[in-house]
């Protein structure tokens, strides 16, 4: 396949924004608090520092400042007392209830303590009685998200755009969170909404972007559309040539940077690891650019793989493009596409000669200044060039490599030979659970007598959320004593646990699981998959071509339905795919870092190296597509 040479591109030095003012500030040039409402109607609160006591003072810079455990030590039950004893002698000072609630809201999203929740909660709500303001109702808001309470985050949503209706970023977030409550059409006319009254905004339309993938029936080609237009609006092409002073010497050792806001408890955390670890050194360099937002133990750990680790959380985007050059990154790699934290921007001020985009987005940033996108032949098929703006570079065994956690517990027995009857179910995200994939759930249980369906998400513990998707299943016939809702768990040791209670996993669609698919797998789940005409519909199918169960994958609604039927139907041999899963998974592609990792270093090699012919005299007017064996 030949593919036409790119247009020239420019860095376009153009002043980048900065993010926005955060929800609480200290200043000593107000007197104890101040609100102001910014051009795009964002409230912003100042807070004098005079009268403060120090420890919270101190508190409040350490979690600035992203140390965690000096603030939590500071805010001590010793500490929270005497505050109490100072908001009893004068209940007027809202200005050290905000400070307080909002340090203690901020240690518990970086340690998930339900507890901190709980006492941040508890001041906000004091602040409420005397205060009640959109940007506390806000701050309600997260803390009911974050604890899993979606209902009555919706409400004090709603609650903060009744007070302040022009500001666009609280139409943005409830946006979102309608969406993760199951109603993703409204959510997406949220996120519209909110970017119509801003006129253009980088962040909220790549949520756009992401969310829109869950709509059943969006077909490839209005995907990239959408696409484009972002890339239209917040990385227009340039005419005029960028010039790099990387040295052109086609197989010395690489400088490969990864920039991600994933480097942390999440899925694309346990597909990259694999990669980290399978790098050859002699033939790469590693960088990490990470802009994680609440580091944890997983990013230390991955901090220690890397050769160099950047932290360029809270640096502007000209300031990471400036680090990124002078580290004289030769591929510069990205890993969110246009899913949350991304930096996009800097990408499209391309500071890397090579520009990569891998594994974190299930599409097309869109953007011309990323050169290439790695996939797979079965996600990305050859007639998938046409909807991507990067040149798609294909791996022979799959575009992904999963590192299964070491905590995994042993594989459970088939739960249906003591229970009697067939468990089907799903761990995805609520997201992805729409009408379309329910209606399929529904008639797989009417097929299989006795049946019951077992689903866990972020939020199913909420009983409004929760009956909403019962609803669904009542509404397709299904009784809603055969359908269980769970909330995830925090001990990842029971998340895996509970693929123990699940006999056969039903795959959602049009978005199919990526890691829940290698969880269900791992533990002797076998997964049936509708596959689709869209990278995000076929990842499924790719997965189970590599642990040789293709045959569950199924090309029609019909057809899924049928396959998840039989296989219902066949309890033995539903023990015997158990029992061989695991090591079958084990010794396949899937868990070959070095592998893998060899696969991808080859296909970063032969990018390397048109770039270099790209630096000579001679440039073709067309080049060959990168081929890697």
């Amino acid at each position: 396949m030949s593919r036409s040479k790119k247009p020239q591109l420019v860095r376009r030095r153009r002043k980048i924004k900065q993010k926005s003012v955060t929800p609480m500030q200290l200043n000593s040039n107000v007197r104890r608090v101040k609100f102001s409402v910014s051009k795009d109607g964002q409230t912003e609160l100042f807070i004098s520092s005079h009268g403060l006591p120090d420890f919270l003072i101190k508190a409040h810079a350490a979690v600035e400042s992203r140390r965690i455990k000096q603030a939590y030590n500071l805010l001590d039950d010793a500490a929270v007392e005497t505050v109490r004893q100072l908001i009893k002698r004068d209940p007027s000072r809202i200005d050290v209830m905000f400070v307080l609630a909002k340090t203690l809201f901020e240690i518990a999203r970086f340690t998930n303590d339900t507890d901190l929740y709980g006492k941040s909660e508890y001041w906000y709500k004091k602040i409420l009685k005397q205060c009640p303001r959109d940007l506390v109702y806000n701050q309600l808001g997260n803390i009911c998200k974050d604890t899993g309470r979606m209902s009555e985050a919706l409400k004090y949503r709603k609650k903060a755009i009744e007070l302040a209706p022009d500001n666009a970023q609280y139409i943005a977030i409830l946006g979102t969170l309608t969406i993760w409550t199951g109603r993703t059409q409204e959510g997406i006319g949220l996120l519209r909404e909110a970017l119509k009254k801003l006129g253009s905004n980088a962040r909220i339309h790549s949520a756009l972007l992401t969310d829109i993938h869950y709509l059943p029936n969006l077909d490839p080609k209005t995907l990239f559309a959408e696409h484009e237009e972002w890339a239209r609006i917040h990385a227009p092409l340039s005419k005029a040539k960028v010039s790099h002073n990387n040295t052109a010497e086609p197989d010395r050792r690489l400088k490969v940077g990864y920039v991600s806001a994933d480097f942390r408890l999440h899925s694309v955390a346990y597909f990259f690891e694999s990669l980290l670890d399978g790098h050859d050194r002699q033939a790469v360099e590693v960088y990490g650019y990470g802009n994680v937002d609440c580091p944890d133990k997983i990013t230390d750990c991955l901090k220690g793989k890397f050769d160099c680790y950047r932290d360029i959380r809270g640096m502007d985007d000209a300031a990471v493009v400036r680090l990124i050059e002078q580290d004289r990154i030769d591929i510069l790699v990205d890993l969110s596409g246009h899913t949350a934290d991304n930096r996009l921007p800097v990408f499209a001020c391309k500071p890397a000669p090579v520009q990569v985009s891998y594994l974190g987005y299930p599409d097309t940033t869109g953007i011309q200044a990323i050169d290439y996108r790695l996939t797979d032949y079965i996600v990305d098929p050859h007639e998938s060039q046409k909807f991507y703006a990067e040149e798609l570079v294909y791996l022979p065994d799959g575009f992904n490599c999963y590192k299964p956690p070491d905590f995994a517990p042993a594989v459970a027995p088939l739960p249906a030979a003591q229970n009697g009857f067939i468990t089907f179910g799903s761990f995805n995200n609520s997201c992805k659970i729409n009408p379309t994939v329910i209606g399929l759930w529904a008639q797989v249980l009417k097929s299989v007598d006795k049946s019951c369906f077992l689903l866990k998400f972020k939020g199913g513990g909420d009983k409004e959320v929760k009956n909403h998707y019962l609803q669904q299943f009542e509404q397709q016939g299904i009784a809603a004593e055969r359908v269980e809702i769970r909330n995830v768990q925090k001990d990842p040791v029971e998340h895996f646990r509970m693929y123990g209670q699940m006999d056969i996993a039903l795959d959602t669609y049009p978005y199919n699981g990526t890691t829940t698919t290698c969880e269900a797998l791992w533990m002797g789940v076998p997964v049936i998959s509708l596959v689709g005409r869209h990278h995000a519909s076929r990842v499924g199918l790719s997965i189970l071509s590599r642990v040789g169960l293709e045959f569950f994958a199924a090309s029609t609604p019909a057809e899924y339905v049928a396959k998840s039927t039989a296989l219902a139907r066949k309890p033995e041999a539903l023990a015997k795919i158990r029992a061989s899963m695991r090591n079958r998974f084990a010794a396949g592609s899937l868990c070959d870092a070095r592998k893998y990792a060899g696969h991808v270093e080859s296909a970063y090699r032969k990018m390397w190296h048109k770039w270099c012919q790209s630096q000579s005299d001679h440039v073709p007017s067309e080049e060959a597509a990168i081929c890697v064996e």
